[in-house]
């Protein structure tokens, strides 16, 4: 939004008119002088930025007020609704096609879990991988700006028996990325906990259409999914970075064990690990 500019100016007083028989110097009220020198034009156009200022200051506030409550997390924050009932209806219609195509998780501390690698090509790729929701995820966690990340979205589905132990998620880029995990069903009797930084356990039952954002690597909070004893969870994990990241070892060895991943991908996964750059470990 173009603001107004007030061109500067200069007032220049006339000579002071003093009395001979006077001693003491004349004094001027400044609060008059000022006051007199605002033309109704002027004073208009200030009045009329003042709900500007309140927004830009309210916004600012918010802004504020949310980046301390990731923080204060420990780097982690849920949030319901956050797509639009349409965006979320499309999302999740198509990813109930797909869960004949879900495979058991290779290599992953998450027990039972099925998964599968979402189609770039697919509506929930375009929907979610938009620039629109890294600026959303941006604004939730106080970062300048998050970009969508190559890492492919992950289609998860948790059964009877299914569980994640406690963990913190693997540095896939540096710096560490942020991930976000949108829950599309939920009838299961499991919760996500987490550690806050002040070291008491959180507790939540993740919502339809709700967000759990949680920073990656050591700086982030320790969680789990407790298990599950009767009905299913349906979620999909996003991934985004900085702006000029670089990706680590871990990129290609989490997608090398994940199914559905792309096979050139995969074979360069393979590359790096015969060249000994990356370590072996769990998924998370």
């Amino acid at each position: 939004m173009n603001y107004p500019r007030f061109a500067a100016r200069s007032f220049r007083s006339r000579p002071r008119q003093t009395d001979p028989q006077q001693t003491e110097p004349q004094q001027t009220d400044n609060n008059a002088v000022n006051a007199a020198t605002l033309t109704p034009l002027a004073v208009r156009m200030l009045m009329s930025l003042r709900p500007l200022l309140l927004l830009a200051l309210a916004s600012h506030g918010e802004a504020l007020q949310t980046r301390t409550q990731f923080q204060l997390n420990g780097g982690a924050l849920y949030r319901e609704n956050f797509l639009s009932p349409a965006e979320f209806e499309a999302v999740r219609r198509e990813c109930r096609t797909m869960r004949g195509q879900m495979k058991a998780e290779k290599d992953s501390i998450a027990l039972r879990r099925l998964g599968l690698c979402l189609d770039r090509r697919s509506v929930s790729h375009a929907t979610l991988m938009s620039p629109a929701v890294a600026g959303a995820i941006a604004r939730l966690t106080g970062a300048e700006e998050l970009e969508p990340s190559e890492f492919p979205l992950e289609l998860r589905h948790y059964v009877s028996g299914a569980q994640m132990d406690w963990h913190t998620d693997d540095v896939l880029y540096d710096p560490p990325q942020t991930e976000v995990i949108l829950t599309l069903e939920n009838d299961a009797d499991c919760f996500t906990e987490w550690i806050g930084a002040n070291g008491e356990r959180e507790c939540v039952w993740t919502e339809p259409n709700s967000i759990l954002v949680v920073r990656a690597g050591a700086e982030g909070p320790k969680h789990r999914v407790t298990p599950v004893k009767r009905g299913e969870r349906t979620i999909i994990k996003l991934v985004f970075h900085q702006p000029g990241c670089e990706k680590t070892p871990n990129f290609y060895a989490h997608i090398n064990s994940f199914p559905g991943a792309q096979r050139s991908v995969a074979e360069r996964a393979r590359g790096l690990l015969a060249k000994g750059t990356s370590k072996k470990k769990g998924r998370r």
